[in-house]
């Protein structure tokens, strides 16, 4: 049995317990693509998901790093856009991707880099549409008009941004409370 489901979240991680409450009703996820989920009927709580953002690394970094997953018995299961989602069966025992602080840390300083700088394209187009190229009579309404979907991207952008750093914070602020 297969299900299609549709979801947008702004917080990476609230979307990996979605879906591993998905896995522990039987619901084993196939496919992701942006906001759409599909799913198979399997047995209940047999996978543990991850996803990752591996923006940034090369084709021979990532086909490396692949293979490293695949050697520790970790199944990609899609990637798109630079987010990858990964099973491990449950049976194996905890699946965590960083286990420490310090790459943990590490981690989100990459994703807020990609983040940010789409936050910052996105907001200058937007600002740069809406101002710079306001004549009506030479584009008509069509520059104002992308530089509002700029300006909401980079808004929905921020959202994410926000989240990343509480929680980088809050990993600093625990790894210096410890050292």
């Amino acid at each position: 049995m297969k299900k299609v489901l549709y979801r947008l979240f702004g917080d990476f991680e609230k979307e990996e317990k979605w879906i591993n409450e998905m896995g522990a009703q039987g619901w084993h996820l196939q496919k992701f693509s942006f906001g759409r989920f599909t799913f198979t009927m399997g047995e209940p709580g047999a996978f543990i998901y991850r996803n990752e953002f591996i923006s940034g690394m090369s084709s021979k970094e990532k086909k490396d790093y692949f293979e490293f997953l695949k050697d520790s018995g970790i199944l990609i299961i899609n990637e798109l856009g630079g987010w990858v989602y990964m099973k491990k069966a449950a049976s194996d025992g905890p699946f965590e991707l960083y286990t420490d602080a310090k790459s943990k840390i590490a981690y989100y300083k990459r994703m807020l880099n990609i983040f940010a700088l789409l936050f910052f394209i996105n907001a200058w187009m937007g600002i740069a549409n809406i101002s710079i190229f306001w004549d009506k009579a030479k584009y008509g309404f069509i520059n104002p008009t992308i530089g509002v979907f700029n300006i909401a991207a980079a808004l929905l952008i921020a959202y994410p941004i926000i989240k990343i750093i509480q929680r980088k914070r809050l990993l600093e602020k625990d790894q210096k409370f410890f050292e």
